[in-house]
């Protein structure tokens, strides 16, 4: 959408097998490295351009997971499952953005595109913990990004 290039057919590749992922972008390419924000965004473009049928919001999350594992040939990443890296996020559904949309979780997840983890678990290491950064002094981090955009700009 950023570039105008148009929009990918999914439902159609993926009926004919083609394997879908999708991937994020960070803070370089102005883009805020939100898998859900993406989700969404597939999701609803699909809409757009292809009707309702396009796309669900548990394919748009399959997608996310599996099918961006598959697109990298990677069978250990993907799915919570024995044998996989075990890496995760978690969601607090009592949040005001959640609100209505719990007869469906995985819809509300993806729908309402959350942006705070409540719990991130990489590696086995918690990340996030309580909606919080747990391994950095983030306000350090910020400045210190920051700082660098600036050298970049400034040449």
């Amino acid at each position: 959408m950023r570039l105008a290039s148009g929009i990918a057919p999914v439902r159609k590749m993926r009926d004919a097998g083609v394997s879908v992922g999708l991937g994020v972008d960070g803070s370089a390419s102005n883009d805020g490295a939100h898998m859900l924000g993406e989700a969404r965004q597939a999701l609803l473009l699909q809409r757009v351009g292809f009707g309702p049928a396009a796309l669900t919001a548990r394919e748009a999350l399959e997608i996310a997971t599996l099918g961006g594992a598959k697109v990298l040939g990677r069978d250990d990443i993907g799915a919570l499952a024995v044998d996989m890296a075990a890496d995760f996020v978690a969601f607090d559904l009592s949040a005001i953005e959640f609100a209505g949309a719990l007869h469906d979780p995985v819809a509300a997840l993806v729908f309402c595109a959350p942006g705070k983890v409540a719990t991130s678990v990489i590696n086995g290491r918690v990340v996030v913990s309580e909606g919080r950064l747990a391994t950095v002094d983030l306000p350090l981090v910020i400045e210190r990004h920051n700082a660098f955009a600036r050298e970049l700009v400034n040449g």
